[in-house]
Parts: structure tokens; C-alpha cells; sequence
């Protein structure tokens, strides 16, 4: 696949404009297709697709993939796209390339490859051209084709456009995988959103969440709606795995029908408390006392106290209460799922930390 050179195209700096209005992303996963099919029928194409490195590969040698729209391609074909050919060497070629290339114009053989005589050419297609989407700081993460029944199909007139339109998609790409417009959250959090009904949804470029969200996460999250708070992080552990859960909840109502975000990632301080000190600290947090915390966790008074001096000499206060907004502030609470207990989080988020 070759270098494509060319005067600029009015109609694709139209296209240009148009893209760079994409600002949420709703608005990148619901018009992109619509702009893509644009951009494709701009540049007499048949098929047209953007992937995007999720955020936790980008800049990886090896990254993983994900689809962000598709137009005109068959799904077997979007596949192969978005996964085995990025991996492959001419894969590779594409994505170390600072310009779009062309199968007409190829000087590596791209035709003798399976991926044209076994997938591409099959469906229809003989020619084509590949963009990697770069971020500002240069780093790859997305690429778009375009693919055509003939190379008399595609007009040469407007391929010099296509640099453009491949800095715009970089930065659609970057607002798809985000959560919400003001919460722009680090790349090692997986990231779903949940609408007001309770119907998840995968943000582009992100991760699969580092836990399922089964019934005992789901009424920690409950809670936490419940109280109309906007923000709130937990640990949780699962599977033998203990996970900082991170909610955003954008309107802030105390109901549990509202859209949120969930976020995850594996936790990463408990600020050097033990699991069981972290339960006899959120336990703290809700304002218990000693003897309400040891009939929960089934420990003596006595243990529960042990636990408490420790904990206020492991965090460098003299007091429950600094304790308790300590570990709310570094996001270490760990609460259980029934509302009537002394690790209720909504309890938790209720009470003010004097």
C-alpha cells in the first residue's frame, strides 16, 4: 500500500467542519455512520470504517481494537478489519504510516496477502486506502478504510482531503471514549454507561469492565444513587480480585432512575489497611459503634478496637471521623450490599465528616 498525494477536495473540508461538531459521545457513536457514508460516497468509495485502540493499548505495540462505526461493510469483512489485519504486518504498515495508503499504488504486495485474496476481494473490493488516527502527542489510536469496487471508483481529486479528515476522526475518536463531557477519566478505566432505564452501554476505545455487575455491585450502585450524590468511588472485591469502582451520576438526583457512569480499574491503594480493616473502617465511616460493628463482622469488641487503633495510626489521625473522610476522599471504602448495614455506603455519603 502506497502514499496518496493529491490537490485537496472542497467537499471533504465541508466534511471536515461537519465532523468537528461531533462534541459528545452520543454524537460519535449515533452521526458518525451518517458521516462516514458521506465521506465515503466524497471519495467514491463502497465501504468505510473507523476502529479505535482501546485506551489502555494505545501507544502499545500491540493494541486492542474496537469499532467505533461501519458502513457498507460485510460484518466478516468489519471483523477482519478491526482485528487480524491490524495485527498483521501490513497492519503494521499502515498504522507506522503518517499518510493515507492506497492499494492501487502499493509497493509491499498487499494484493498476494490472504487479507485481499481471501477477504477483500471476495466481498467486492479491489481497491482501497487506510488512514492511522493520530493524537497530538502522535500516538495511533484508531484507523479508518475506505474500500472500493474498482480503482476507477475512488476520485483522485479528493484523497488529498483525507489527512484532514483523519485528524478530525483522531479527535472524534478521543471524544467517543470518554464517559460524559465533563468527566474525562484516565486510560487504564474500563468505562460503561447507563442510561436512566438501566441499559448498559459500552464506551468506545474502553475496556470491558474489571468485574460483573451482579447483583451485589448493582445495589452498592443503587445506594449510591439514592442519595443524589454525584460522584462516589468504593473498592469491591470479586473473584478474588479487589476493584476501585468509580460512579458518576451528571444530574445528581437521589433516585436510581437516572443515567450514570461506571468505571473500574484494578485498585491500586487501600492506603495500606488489611480487607478487614478496610470493612471496620467504612463500618466507622457510617458513625457505628464498637459492639454494632463486632455483631456484623462477628469479631469481639476487643478485635474491633485493635483494628481501630491501627487504622488511626496507619492513616495519621486521632479520630474516627478523620479517619472515615480520609478513606471516602481516597476512595477505599469497602461497603456491603444490604442497606441495614453498618458498611452501608449510602450511609456513608449521608453523614458529614466533622
Amino acid at each position: 500500500m502506497a502514499v496518496v498525494d493529491h490537490a485537496p477536495d472542497v467537499a471533504l473540508l465541508e466534511l471536515v467542519a461537519d465532523l468537528a461538531t461531533l462534541g459528545t459521545p452520543d454524537d460519535a457513536t449515533t452521526r458518525l455512520p451518517q458521516m462516514l457514508d458521506r465521506l465515503a460516497g466524497e471519495v467514491g468509495a463502497h465501504a468505510c470504517q473507523v476502529d479505535a485502540a482501546t485506551t489502555t493499548s494505545r501507544g502499545a505495540t500491540t493494541a486492542r481494537w474496537q469499532t467505533v462505526a461501519t458502513v457498507g461493510y460485510p460484518r466478516a469483512v468489519s471483523e477482519h478489519l478491526g482485528g487480524e489485519f491490524l495485527r498483521s504486518d501490513h497492519g503494521r504498515l499502515v498504522l507506522d504510516s503518517h499518510g493515507p495508503m492506497r492499494i492501487e499504488t502499493d509497493t509491499h504486495d498487499f494484493r498476494r496477502t490472504p487479507h485481499f485474496h481471501d477477504v477483500l476481494h471476495p466481498a467486492g473490493y479491489d481497491d482501497g486506502i487506510s488512514l492511522a488516527l493520530r493524537a497530538a502527542d502522535d500516538v495511533v489510536i484508531g484507523i479508518v478504510h475506505l474500500s472500493a469496487c474498482s480503482a476507477d471508483d475512488l476520485r483522485t481529486e479528493t484523497l488529498a482531503g483525507l489527512p484532514a479528515i483523519g485528524r478530525v476522526l483522531a479527535r472524534v475518536t478521543e471524544v467517543a471514549s470518554c464517559s460524559v463531557r465533563d468527566v474525562t477519566l484516565p486510560p487504564e478505566y474500563a468505562v460503561v454507561r447507563v442510561d436512566a432505564h438501566g441499559r448498559s452501554r459500552p464506551v468506545v476505545g474502553r475496556d470491558p469492565l474489571h468485574l460483573h455487575v451482579d447483583e451485589t455491585v448493582q445495589a452498592i450502585v443503587h445506594d449510591i444513587l439514592a442519595t443524589g450524590v454525584r460522584f462516589a468511588t468504593f473498592l469491591h472485591q470479586q473473584d478474588g480480585r479487589l476493584v476501585e469502582v468509580r460512579i458518576h451520576a451528571p444530574e445528581g438526583r437521589p433516585t436510581t432512575h437516572q443515567p450514570y457512569v461506571i468505571a473500574t480499574r484494578p485498585a491500586e491503594s487501600t492506603l495500606g489497611l488489611t480487607l478487614r480493616q478496610l470493612e471496620v473502617l467504612t463500618a466507622v465511616a457510617t458513625g457505628a459503634g464498637n459492639r454494632e460493628i463486632a455483631e456484623e463482622l462477628f469479631l469481639t469488641q476487643r478485635t474491633v478496637a485493635a483494628h481501630v487503633e491501627a487504622i488511626l495510626t496507619r492513616l495519621g489521625t486521632p479520630s474516627r471521623a478523620g479517619a472515615a473522610a480520609k478513606a471516602t476522599a481516597a476512595g477505599v471504602l469497602l461497603p456491603s450490599s444490604r442497606p441495614d448495614s453498618v458498611r452501608s455506603i449510602a450511609a456513608v455519603l449521608r453523614r458529614p465528616f466533622d
